[in-house]
């Protein structure tokens, strides 16, 4: 039949059609009647196949009856369970007839469908359907009355069918959440397809995939029917996979390395929590992303070769620098195999950090490389290596066998055992004491593994003589695994390198060290006292005199002594002996300066200083730099004032150092402020500003402003001078 012949008769019908490939049953025809009961579009319908209309458990039974059927001849292919768009499930008879396409050199098989659902609904006592079904099948009434339940029904519940009649729905269907949902939809819509959970004559609960519709029979009677099937198995199997994958992510995630699966072009397709740790990304920043990524520069170019390896050989072992968190890098042993799944190509494999252990294999194949040295010089000369085994300064001895005796052991290790006797002994019985230290099961460990020990500054105690002597050593120790041309342990090596000294000579600089900085602290409060005895000379001497200029050079100068005297103060009383927190020594100024000009004028002070920490040697001029400023404002800035401000800001900019002072007062005449002023407090300012080797800036804007930067020096030394040499 030639499909321009029927063309009208397909499109226009009212019976449901479609055209499909009998070699790999994709749909190439389907008419709108067809669309409109599965209730796709034509265009969705034309990408499917025959399968993609079944349910997912018919479709094994379609492909065996499919690749029985004689597709050259009209066939009827009986009823057939089928699934709309929507997930609702209808029975259909299918009648199949060969056609011709144009331009087509072979037959297609059209196929007319015709809904029996309803038929079904109303006649369930039909033989075809309600007898021989596999489903079980119940006529009811609406309020839970069984009316007739079919063979497959009675097995499924375990029941006649006199039992289920008798125990109606409430019997047979468990009362819970699924069910209250389930009549609410059949209620609303007059149909319901889904899950529930009906009750086994044993009382188990079976999962049962239902459908159940209202209809009205021949005597306009409501009855409801139900199709249902038991689905115990596949939920058992989806447990199973769900058991599965979690067990499989367990195991995956519990592998100390990096578990990964690349696709055949070297990009990641999975990986372990521990990769996440290792790279220190989120996992969307490494799905999809080319594995090469995550190797150091230095290893990329091993990368493709790798992989073209594993893809033609099956499977390789080999080891990459990888690019890992914080900016580190960490050497990882990969192994990796071919893997083909699903018409796919992929790599499978894990890694491990092996970067401790190749340090410690370049550490023992050092060590190993000087031991070989040693053996070809004994070969060569096997007394005088003997002699310098004898009188090597550090203890060496080589044990052997599991009860790890005593073959050899040189001057310093006896001596530092104490016994001279000990060739042929175990170690046990020649220093029993070093069991509890743990050092027993060390070299038995080294002796069961063939992993060697490497210990730093381990403490050692040995009873000298067996008398209850003990001395500890501090040793660097070395416990080598010594092997037979079998590759079996048959030896330990021993050396330790003793810094018991080293550990005595670095305690014994510590005290000194605190002895020291006792003795700085007490100068700076021997200092601090004399410059105390100064200021008190000077005040004596003040008021001796009745000179007044006198007097006021006399308490600028004890001022200023007392300035120095308070930095003293300060480093003694602090934790280093060299730096103070200036910022406390500028409070420390200016209230020994509020004291000495409390003259009763409202004179306020606004300080903003920072915690600057500073060296003495620059501490001493910027803080007399300070004292003469701060001085000069309280004596000459408020004259003709009965209050006034005087507000000082210290911090650090950029490595300097700033202090700046300013007063609302009357301001510094011109003629002081110029450089080469003769005053004694600008020529010690310019003196302090060489030594400080800052900038210093007046201005006279609203007051008196000063400003000094100079650059933050650790100026070596704990004194200072005013003019440097």
């Amino acid at each position: 039949m030639n499909i321009r012949n029927f063309d009208q008769f397909f499109h226009d019908s009212p019976i449901p059609m479609w055209v499909y490939d009998p070699e790999d049953y994709s749909i190439q025809e389907v008419n709108q009647a067809m669309a409109d009961t599965y209730g796709y579009s034509r265009e969705e319908m034309l990408s499917f196949t025959l399968f993609d209309l079944r349910p997912e458990d018919e479709v094994t039974k379609l492909k065996e009856y499919l690749a029985q059927v004689d597709n050259e001849s009209v066939g009827d292919e009986g009823v057939w369970k089928h699934q709309k768009k929507g997930g609702e499930f209808v029975y259909a008879r299918v009648v199949r007839n060969p056609v011709s396409l144009d331009n087509k050199d072979r037959d297609y098989q059209l196929a007319m469908y015709k809904n029996l659902t309803s038929e079904l609904e109303s006649q369930l006592n039909n033989e075809m359907l309600f007898k021989h079904s596999l489903d079980g099948i119940m006529l009811t009434n609406p309020n839970g009355e069984i009316l007739q339940a079919n063979q497959a029904a009675c097995d499924i519940l375990g029941m006649s069918e006199q039992e289920i009649t008798e125990r109606g729905r409430g019997g047979i269907v468990a009362r819970d959440e699924k069910l209250e949902k389930a009549l609410e939809q059949r209620t609303q819509t007059g149909k319901f397809a889904g899950e529930l959970n009906f009750i086994h004559k044993s009382g188990r609960k079976i999962p049962v995939e239902i459908t159940t519709s209202v209809f009205q029979n021949y005597a306009g009677e409501k009855r409801t029917s139900l199709i249902f099937r038991d689905i115990s198995d596949r939920k058992a199997q989806q447990q199973a996979l769900r058991d599965e994958k979690e067990f499989t992510e367990a195991v995956l995630n519990s592998l100390p390395g990096v578990f990964y699966v690349l696709d055949h072009q070297g990009r990641v397709v999975r990986f372990n929590d521990h990769a996440l740790e290792v790279f220190d990304l989120p996992a969307d920043e490494i799905i999809g992303r080319s594995a090469a990524e995550f190797v150091h520069e230095s290893d990329q170019e091993k990368v493709p070769e790798e992989i073209r390896g594993v893809l033609e050989e099956g499977y390789r072992v080999f080891e990459l620098t990888l690019k890992t968190g914080g900016g580190t890098t960490a050497i990882y042993r990969f192994n990796a195999e071919r893997l083909e799944q699903s018409g796919h190509t992929y790599i499978i494999g894990t890694g491990l950090d092996i970067t401790k252990k190749k340090d410690l294999e370049e550490q023992l194949h050092s060590l190993l490389q000087e031991e070989q040295v040693q053996r070809k010089k004994a070969e060569a000369d096997r007394d005088k290596l003997k002699e310098m085994f004898e009188e090597a300064p550090s203890p060496k001895c080589l044990l052997e066998g599991p009860k790890l005796r005593y073959v050899i052991a040189n001057k310093a290790y006896r001596q530092v055992v104490g016994q001279e006797d000990i060739i042929g002994k175990p170690v046990i019985d020649v220093i029993p004491e070093v069991k509890e230290q743990g050092y027993i099961d060390l070299l038995e460990k080294v002796y069961q593994t063939g992993e060697p020990y490497l210990g730093f500054g381990d403490p050692v105690h040995i009873d000298k003589g067996k008398k209850g002597a003990k001395q500890q050593y501090i040793f660097n120790l070395l416990f080598a695994p010594l092997f037979d041309e079998e590759g079996e342990v048959y030896g330990i090596f021993i050396e330790a390198m003793d810094f018991s000294e080293q550990i005595a000579y670095q305690k014994q600089l510590k005290e000194s060290l605190t002895e020291k900085e006792t003795l700085l602290a007490e100068i700076h409060h021997r200092v601090k006292n004399n410059l105390a005895i100064v200021t008190s000379m000077m005040q004596l001497q003040a008021m001796e005199t009745e000179d007044t200029d006198l007097q006021g050079a006399l308490r600028s100068a004890q001022q200023r002594i007392q300035t120095i005297a308070t930095i003293h103060e300060l480093l003694y009383s602090s934790e280093s002996l060299s730096h103070l927190n200036f910022g406390e020594n500028v409070k420390q100024l200016l209230h020994n300066l509020e004291e000495i000009f409390n003259t009763g004028k409202q004179i306020t002070v606004d300080l903003q200083v920072e915690q600057v920490p500073m060296n003495i040697n620059q501490a001493i001029p910027c803080a007399l730099m300070v004292n003469e400023v701060v001085t000069n404002a309280y004596k000459h800035a408020f004259n003709h004032q009965k209050k006034g401000e005087i507000a000082i800001q210290l911090y650090e900019e950029d490595s300097n150092v700033v202090v700046e002072i300013t007063d609302n007062g009357v301001g510094f005449p011109d003629n002081i402020i110029e450089e080469g002023a003769s005053t004694i407090g600008m020529t010690l300012i310019n003196l302090l500003k060489q030594q400080l080797e800052g900038e210093v800036h007046f201005s006279n804007v609203n007051g008196t402003q000063f400003k000094l930067e100079f650059e933050k020096a650790d100026v070596k030394g704990s004194g200072s001078m005013l003019i440097k040499n």
